[in-house]
């Protein structure tokens, strides 16, 4: 099997450990929330959830990727997870004792003093997702992704169970039989407890299933490698927070700098967490592929065809990102159904975040040299700006042009960070990408697509404009088809 098979079988795989588990949830759970939940209440949801992100990047340590660097080239896998899970485990027990403690002023500075037991409840989910963490770097790196594949599914689908248990049965029950068991289980006002609940249930589930992974784990702190991973980790610490602020934080800062009352911004926030639900199937493709290449890369350094390899890989990337970008924004006038109608007003930002999370994965690709040039430090430079350029234009944007003004900024940033990592990348660990090429798709398909668009202003009939837009989308493929064949077939 060629090594770009190997990549793509290896991305499929952990495509269904890692992004049928978010399709999972984006099919079922998104169009079902962004129904029974308030547009205030899904602000909150998108708010709480970016944070987690950018705990988890810090709470890490990003020990995961330095246990890919230390166990593949050195040898020592065993002794690796040792270490790294080891010092996972005790700056997760400092945490969820420092925020559960200290609830309340948290939740307060987040939305609201009310809100602190989802605090506390966050600050457990955290604390067992981070404890997950190693064990599935372990089995991207044994090269199990059937296993990872099936514990992720099995996340998402106990996440769905419980809901649909309380949002549906209990709330059922208490119409029907007010005085009965389930009936007692369910309180109206506490729709959004019950979806956090569920993830706390379905964290807990992870950790017992990676249990034996942890078989030949033994509690150590070996000082030297310690010393050496954390050197090599911490920068990575910065990358997870500036990529927490580019990917996530737009929702709070929505919430924070649109015009309105906090109450107004939040719901506002909501819409856009509903919308951005849209564009997360590109988000997942680039996830999917990092999942995949990431081990890929390092196993494949210093091998005497890697340049060609890694420029092979990004082409077939932005080629298969640029049909799901025109795919979704040729009809998204279909998509929009996805999600409840209180949220299809902010549907006009899809596009663009599909754009902005293209960018995203081609990043993965290019600046994927500092892991392996052992450059971290550049790589969080990178990732600082991208993150400056994001903080940045949410303030000037959003509070003149809104919700769009952010997604803007997302897309302004992953360019940016892109186009830095290929500048750097020349210097440090040149590879020949076949840039041309890959612009021209590109265009190709952000050409078609705005005549899709300006094609809506003059037909007004929308089974037309579907077959038009099918035309226009299948002469695309016919395109990528007849000039990447040979790339296409491996």
């Amino acid at each position: 099997m060629s090594k770009i098979k190997q990549l793509a079988s290896e991305t499929a795989i952990y495509g269904l450990g890692s992004v049928l588990p978010k399709l999972l949830n984006f099919i079922l759970a998104t169009p079902y929330l962004t129904r029974v939940l308030e547009n205030g209440e899904y602000g909150i949801h998108g708010i709480i959830y970016a944070y987690t992100a950018l705990i988890m990047a810090v709470i890490t340590l990003r020990l995961e990727t330095a246990f890919f660097r230390f166990a593949s080239r050195e040898g020592g896998i065993n002794k690796s997870f040792s270490t790294t899970t080891s010092v996972v485990l005790l700056s997760t027990l400092l945490f969820v004792s420092l925020v559960f403690f200290n609830a309340s002023n948290i939740a307060s500075w987040i939305t609201t003093a009310e809100d602190a037991r989802y605090v506390q409840w966050f600050a457990f989910i955290i604390g067992f997702d981070a404890m997950a963490a190693i064990p599935f770097a372990k089995l991207r790196l044994e090269n199990r992704p059937v296993r990872f594949a099936v514990i992720k599914i099995i996340n998402v689908l106990v996440t769905i169970v419980i809901i649909l248990f309380f949002l549906e049965l209990c709330s059922r029950s208490s119409i029907s039989d007010p005085d009965g068991f389930l009936a007692g289980l369910y309180q109206a006002e506490r729709s959004l407890d019950y979806v956090f609940l569920a993830n706390l249930a379905a964290s807990i589930i992870v950790v017992i299933l990676l249990i034996p992974e942890f078989r030949k784990f033994r509690f150590s702190l070996d000082k030297v490698l310690i010393k050496n991973m954390l050197r090599y980790s911490w920068p990575l610490v910065l990358v997870g927070v500036a990529a927490a602020i580019n990917q996530v934080f737009d929702r709070v800062f929505i919430a924070e700098l649109m015009p309105g009352t906090p109450e107004e911004n939040q719901v506002s926030s909501g819409v856009y967490n509903g919308a951005s639900k849209v564009a997360i199937i590109m988000s997942l493709f680039a996830t999917a592929f990092n999942y995949a290449a990431e081990p890929f890369f390092f196993k494949n350094f210093k091998s005497k065809d890697e340049a060609s390899t890694y420029g092979k890989v990004a082409h077939a990337f932005l080629l298969t990102g640029s049909i799901v970008f025109l795919t979704i924004s040729l009809f998204i006038d279909q998509a929009q159904f996805l999600i409840g109608k209180d949220y299809r007003e902010g549907i006009y930002i899809v596009p663009v975040l599909l754009l902005a999370y293209l960018f995203l994965g081609l990043y993965y690709n290019f600046s994927i040299w500092y892991k392996l040039k052992d450059k971290t430090l550049i790589g969080a430079v990178i990732a600082f700006i991208g993150a400056a350029i994001t903080i940045g234009l949410n303030i000037v944007l959003i509070p003149k042009v809104g919700m769009i003004g952010a997604s803007y900024a997302v897309l302004t940033c992953f360019v940016s960070m892109c186009s830095l990592a290929l500048f750097f990348g020349k210097k440090y660990y040149p590879i020949k990408y076949p840039l041309v090429q890959m612009i021209g798709y590109l265009l190709l398909a952000i050409i078609l697509y705005i005549i899709g668009i300006n094609l809506k202003t003059v037909i007004p009939n929308p089974w037309t404009l579907f077959g038009i837009n099918l035309v226009i989308l299948i002469s695309y493929l016919l395109a990528v088809y007849a000039g990447n064949k040979n790339l296409l077939k491996n």
